[in-house]
């Protein structure tokens, strides 16, 4: 049609030549676009009926996508107990050992995903308590290693998005080309069958039915140095002030410590006592019941992964220390 034009133009001929050339690639883009759509599309299908479909990239961290896929299929279960922090929430607690009473009584879901400091676990609190108002307890367990980083305020994804796609089941389709990360995404592809069957426990994203995420690692890793970061403490204070203006009760465990890394790190104690010392110094809130491990709930070695988590046959056992001295409603005592 271009040739058509043209021909006779006169002096408007550079104009129309332009024109030409702007149009045929307008039209190639968007044949492209289409054809990247339509085959993504189709892409995207194989993936999900092979088992293989990563979850939709809110973050590109696959542990914490994988936990917002989770919380999207199980939001309408109207939970009175969340259970909010880093992975070290996420692995270390077992809610099948409250039973039926306990369980329909709290109704608990462990949201925690993985990889977060305190200022990114408290952006994470909000953005549930705002989405979610059947939340009366919230309950993080702790270690040091939470406080290593807090720099800005831990907006770690787009809280409209991640509204939408959990609590307002927009599709999720959209995400894969607005975050694509071709690397991430197909290493991800070719691992995920072990990865959330549990049978690769190097990268395990196995969880159970409360969300908790099972892990067993031998033998245990004593892990590198920490150095805690101030402003760790002032977030984790007016994450305090804040669950308490909205009547929410707030459990916080610290991890006891494992003595591998005590011996290689910290050989009296001084500092793993100053950042236990820190935390009770600054939640002293009505609404906050502090537990620490350390006292109270012995523990071996041999019943850590890392300094960060517990072997998942230990953790049974430390749930039910939690909540035998948390005083919840509908849960024994012990």
């Amino acid at each position: 049609m271009c040739a058509a034009i043209l021909f006779g133009l006169g002096r408007s001929w550079r104009a129309q030549v332009a024109r030409c050339a702007f149009t045929r690639f307008n039209l190639a883009f968007a044949a492209a676009l289409a054809a990247f759509l339509l085959l993504g599309g189709a892409g995207l299908n194989l993936l999900d009926r092979a088992g293989r479909l990563p979850a939709p990239p809110l973050t590109a961290t696959n542990c914490i996508d994988e936990k917002f896929s989770f919380m999207r299929d199980h939001v309408d279960m109207a939970p009175g107990l969340i259970a909010i922090g880093s992975s070290v929430t996420w692995r270390n607690l077992d809610f099948s050992v409250l039973g039926e009473p306990g369980l329909a009584a709290l109704r608990p879901l462990n949201a925690a995903p993985c990889f977060l400091h305190v200022n990114e676990t408290a952006y994470l609190t909000r953005f549930y308590l705002n989405n979610m108002p059947s939340v009366e307890t919230v309950l993080s367990v702790f270690a040091m290693r939470d406080f290593e980083a807090c720099e800005g305020d831990g907006a770690f994804f787009d809280a409209t998005t991640a509204r939408r796609y959990m609590f307002d089941r927009w599709p999720g389709g959209p995400l894969y080309f607005m975050n694509f990360r071709p690397m991430l995404f197909f290493r991800d592809a070719w691992h995920l069958p072990t990865m959330r069957s549990g049978a690769d426990q190097t990268r395990t994203l196995e969880m159970d039915p409360w969300g908790s995420g099972p892990i067993a690692l031998n033998p245990p890793k004593i892990g590198g140095n920490l150095v805690i970061a101030e402003a760790c403490f002032e977030h984790l204070e007016r994450l305090q002030r804040d669950m308490a203006a909205r009547n929410v009760r707030w459990i916080v465990v610290l991890l006891p410590p494992m003595q591998a890394w005590l011996n290689a790190y910290d050989r009296d104690g001084e500092r793993d006592r100053a950042w236990r010392a820190e935390v009770a110094r600054r939640l002293t809130a009505e609404s906050v019941t502090l537990l620490d491990a350390r006292e109270g709930f012995p523990v071996q070695d041999s019943q850590f992964t890392d300094p960060a988590h517990f072997q998942w046959s230990a953790v049974s056992a430390f749930t039910r220390w939690i909540f035998s001295r948390a005083h919840l409603p509908g849960v024994p005592a012990s």
